[in-house]
C-alpha cells in the first residue's frame, strides 16, 4: 500500500469508522428512551463548576425537575463536596472523561488512559463506580469504546443538542430551541459549565414551566426505559431526510402543542370529490409525524390513539389561530388505518385506484421504516371531516 493510502485507512479507522457508526448511527450506544408517556431526559455536561453549576441546580429545584449531570473527573477531584452537593439533591451523575479534550485530538490509547483517570477521581469522590459514560463531544474511537463497554459503562449519546454554547444564542433561543424540536422520549444535552453553563439556568427558568405545560415529564437517565442504537433505529434515521425533504416540498408543518402530539399538516385542495365537498374545495391535508407516532406506540395501541385523540384539539388549534388555515373548509388524509380515526369523526371515501396505489405505497413504506409491523389487505382511503364539525368537537 502506498503512503497515501496507508494515510487514509488510518484516518478511516481512527475517524471515519467510529463517527459514521457510533456519532451518527448511534450503534451501541444508548440514543434515546421510550417516550410513549412522554418522558424526556434532561442532561448537564462539563461540571462541577462554582460559578454555575449551583444556578442550574436552583433552577432545576424551582421546578421539581432532576436531571443527570455528566461530570469531569479533574472538576470532580477540584470540587468534590460540590459534587456531593449535586448528587444529595436527587440528580444522577454519570462520567465525562477527566479531561475535556476530543478522543480524535489524542493518541490511539489517550482517551482510555483519561477514561481511567476519571474513573479514579469518580470512585475517589463518591466511593462508587458510576454507571453512564459520555465523551467530551460525543467523540468515540473503536478502541475507546471497546474500553468503555469493558469497564461495565454505559455510554451514551444525545439526539437534541440545546446549544446553549453557541456565542450569538440568547437564553430564550436555547429554550426555543428545545421547545420546538423536544420529541417524546429525546436526551437533551445542556452545559452547567462554560459558556453554556452561564446562559442555560436562565434558559431553565422560562423551559421547564412549558415543559410540564406541554406534558413532557424530565426525569434522570437511571428511571428512563433506555434505547439502544442498532439496526431497528437505523430505517427511522436513515428516513428522517427524506421526509424532511417532503415536508419542505409539499409545506408540511407541525400541528404541535404537547408531549401528545403526533399531527403535521399542510394548506392544500382536495384532491378528490368527498361526500358535499368538490374536488379543489380549499382544505388542509394532515400527515403523521412518523417518529412521534412510533414513540408513542411503544407504550401500546391504546396509548397511540390516545395520543391520536388528543391531537384532534391541537388541529383545531391550528384552525383558529394560523392565518394561512382561514380558508380551508375541510380537513382531509389519506390512510391506511381509516378505522381509527372514523371514532374520532372522520368519514371514509375512496381513491381512484391508481392514486390510491401510490399513496399506498408510500405510505406502507414509511410505516415498514418506522418499525410497523408488515400489513396484509389495506388498501389506502380518504379520511375527512369539516372544518365546522371539527372545531365543534374539538375547538
Amino acid at each position: 500500500m502506498n503512503p497515501w493510502g496507508l494515510m487514509a485507512a488510518l484516518a478511516a479507522g481512527h475517524f471515519a469508522v467510529p463517527w459514521a457508526l457510533h456519532q451518527r448511527l448511534g450503534l451501541g450506544l444508548v440514543v434515546r428512551a421510550r417516550g410513549g408517556r412522554g418522558e424526556v431526559a434532561l442532561t448537564f455536561d462539563d461540571g462541577p463548576d462554582p460559578e454555575t453549576t449551583p444556578a442550574v441546580l436552583a433552577a432545576l429545584e424551582a421546578e421539581g425537575v432532576r436531571a443527570t449531570f455528566f461530570m469531569l473527573g479533574e472538576k470532580l477531584l477540584r470540587h468534590p463536596e460540590l459534587a456531593r452537593e449535586v448528587k444529595a439533591r436527587g440528580h444522577e451523575v454519570a462520567l465525562h472523561g477527566h479531561h475535556h479534550r476530543h478522543a480524535w485530538l489524542k493518541t490511539p490509547w489517550g482517551p482510555i488512559a483519561d477514561l481511567d483517570r476519571a474513573l479514579e477521581a469518580y470512585v475517589r469522590v463518591f466511593g462508587e463506580q458510576p454507571r453512564f459514560f459520555r465523551p467530551p463531544h460525543g467523540g468515540w474511537t473503536e478502541p475507546f469504546f471497546f474500553a468503555v463497554r469493558a469497564r461495565g459503562l454505559v455510554p451514551v449519546q444525545w439526539n437534541l443538542e440545546a446549544g446553549d454554547w453557541v456565542p450569538n444564542k440568547s437564553p430564550d433561543d436555547v429554550a426555543k430551541k428545545v421547545l420546538d424540536r423536544l420529541t417524546p422520549g429525546d436526551i437533551v444535552v445542556m452545559h452547567d459549565a462554560g459558556p453554556g453553563g452561564k446562559k442555560s439556568p436562565a434558559a431553565l427558568k422560562s423551559l421547564l414551566p412549558e415543559l410540564k405545560a406541554r406534558g413532557f415529564r424530565p426525569k434522570p437517565l437511571g428511571e428512563l426505559r433506555l434505547v439502544t442504537g442498532g439496526p431497528a433505529e437505523w430505517r427511522p434515521r436513515l428516513f428522517a431526510p427524506i421526509e424532511a425533504a417532503f415536508a419542505r416540498l409539499y409545506r408540511v408543518e407541525p400541528a404541535f402543542y404537547g408531549a401528545h402530539s403526533i399531527l403535521r399538516l399542510a394548506p392544500a385542495a382536495l384532491p378528490v370529490d368527498a361526500g358535499p365537498f368538490k374536488k379543489g374545495t380549499p382544505g388542509v391535508e394532515l400527515h403523521m409525524d412518523s417518529e412521534r407516532m412510533r414513540r408513542a406506540a411503544e407504550a401500546g395501541q391504546l396509548a397511540a390513539f390516545r395520543h391520536a385523540k388528543a391531537s384532534m384539539k391541537d388541529l383545531a388549534r391550528a384552525l383558529k389561530e394560523r392565518p394561512h388555515l382561514k380558508e380551508a373548509e375541510v380537513v382531509f388524509g389519506t390512510s391506511l388505518f381509516h378505522e381509527i380515526l372514523e371514532p374520532l369523526g372522520f368519514q371514509v371515501a375512496p381513491l381512484p385506484p391508481g392514486y390510491a396505489k401510490r399513496v399506498g405505497y408510500w405510505m406502507y413504506l414509511l410505516h415498514r421504516a418506522y418499525g410497523g409491523r408488515p400489513l396484509k389487505h389495506v388498501e389506502a382511503r380518504l379520511v375527512y371531516i369539516s372544518r365546522e364539525n371539527l372545531l365543534e368537537r374539538y375547538g
